[in-house]
C-alpha cells in the first residue's frame, strides 16, 4: 500500500494536530478547579478505558507478557504520570501557548540523550547547532515573561516533562516491549492508577466535587485530547512516511496558540511567537540532520 499523500494525510495531520494542541489550553484552564495529580489521574483512567475499548473492538487486545508489564510500567511512569503532572503544575504558573512551544522542542532533548545512551547516534555538529539554535528560542520565550518569575519556572516544569517523554522515547528504542495494542493499554491503565491514587491520597475525595463544566472539560481532555489523537497517530504512523507523520509536532503548537487566543484570551507577545518560531527551527534543523523520526507530543 502507497504511503498518504495529499489531501488524506493534510486531513490526518491537521486532525491529529488540532486535537493534540487543545491539550494545553485545556489543562490551562483545568488547573483553576483541579490538581495536577487529578487532571494526570483523570486522563488516565479515561484514555485507559476508550483504549480497552477501542481494542476489543478491534480484536487487537494483546496478551500481557512480562515485557508488556514492565513496559507498561516504564512508560506509565515516564510517558504517563510524570509528565502529565508537571504540565498541570507549568500551565498553573505560564500561559499555553509559551508552554507548547517549549514542549515542542522534544527532538532537541532526544538529540542530546541519544549520543550517550544510543550506540551510532552521536549528533554530528549541524544537530549540535540546532540543538544551540531550538534552546536560543526557548530562552526567546521564557525570558518574555522574565526569567525570575513563574514563567521560567513553569518552562523548567515543562522541560522536565519533555524529558520525561524523550526517556521513554530513548527506552522503546533500547529495550524489549512487547505487542504495541497491550502497551498502550497498559501505559494508560498505569497512569491512571498511579495518579488516581496520589490524588486520592494528596487532595482527598474532595477533589472529586467539581461543577459539571469541569467534568465536561476533563472527559474531553482525557477522549478527544489524549485517547484519540493517540489512536489516530499510531495509524498514521503505520501508512505515513516517518517525514510526514514527524510534522504533526511543527503543527500541533500553531493550534495549541489559536485555541488559547481564541477560548481563553491569552494572546502571545512577539517575543513568544519569535521564539517559538526559533524553536521549530531549530528542531527543523535536528530533524533533517538525523533524518525522519517521530512526532513529539
Amino acid at each position: 500500500m502507497p504511503p498518504l499523500s495529499g489531501a488524506a494525510l493534510w486531513v490526518r495531520l491537521v486532525t491529529i494536530a488540532a486535537l493534540w494542541g487543545a491539550t494545553y489550553p485545556l489543562i490551562r484552564y483545568l488547573s483553576a478547579y483541579l490538581s495536577p495529580f487529578a487532571m494526570a489521574g483523570l486522563r488516565g483512567v479515561l484514555a485507559a478505558i476508550v483504549v480497552l475499548i477501542f481494542l476489543w473492538m478491534r480484536g487487537a487486545l494483546g496478551s500481557v507478557t512480562r515485557q508488556v508489564a514492565v513496559a507498561s510500567l516504564m512508560l506509565g511512569t515516564f510517558a504517563g504520570v510524570l509528565p502529565n503532572t508537571l504540565i498541570p503544575m507549568a500551565l498553573q504558573r505560564m500561559e499555553a501557548a509559551p508552554a507548547s512551544l517549549v514542549q515542542a522542542a522534544g527532538p532537541l532533548i532526544i538529540t542530546l540523550l541519544a549520543g550517550p545512551l544510543l550506540p551510532g547516534e552521536k549528533p554530528p555538529p549541524r544537530m549540535l547547532a540546532g540543538v544551540g539554535v531550538g534552546f536560543l528560542g526557548i530562552a526567546l520565550v521564557v525570558g518574555s515573561g522574565g526569567l525570575g518569575g513563574g514563567t521560567a519556572i513553569g518552562a523548567a516544569l515543562i522541560l522536565g516533562a519533555t524529558c520525561s517523554y524523550s526517556i521513554s522515547t530513548i527506552w522503546m528504542r533500547m529495550a524489549p516491549r512487547g505487542a504495541a495494542s497491550a502497551l498502550a493499554l497498559g501505559q494508560q491503565a498505569v497512569s491512571g492508577v498511579v495518579s488516581g491514587g496520589l490524588a486520592m491520597a494528596v487532595d482527598g475525595p474532595a477533589i472529586l466535587v467539581q461543577p459539571a463544566e469541569v467534568w465536561v472539560l476533563g472527559i474531553f481532555l482525557a477522549i478527544f485530547a489524549t485517547a484519540i489523537p493517540l489512536t489516530l497517530f499510531l495509524g498514521l504512523a503505520t501508512r505515513a512516511r516517518a517525514a510526514d507523520t514527524a510534522m504533526v509536532g511543527y503543527i500541533q503548537p500553531v493550534f495549541a496558540t489559536l485555541i488559547a487566543a481564541t477560548w481563553l484570551g491569552e494572546v502571545p507577545s512577539w517575543q513568544v511567537l519569535a521564539g517559538g518560531l526559533v524553536v521549530l527551527g531549530g528542531v527543523a534543523i535536528v530533524t533533517t540532520a538525523r533524518g525522519p523520526g517521530p512526532a513529539s507530543r
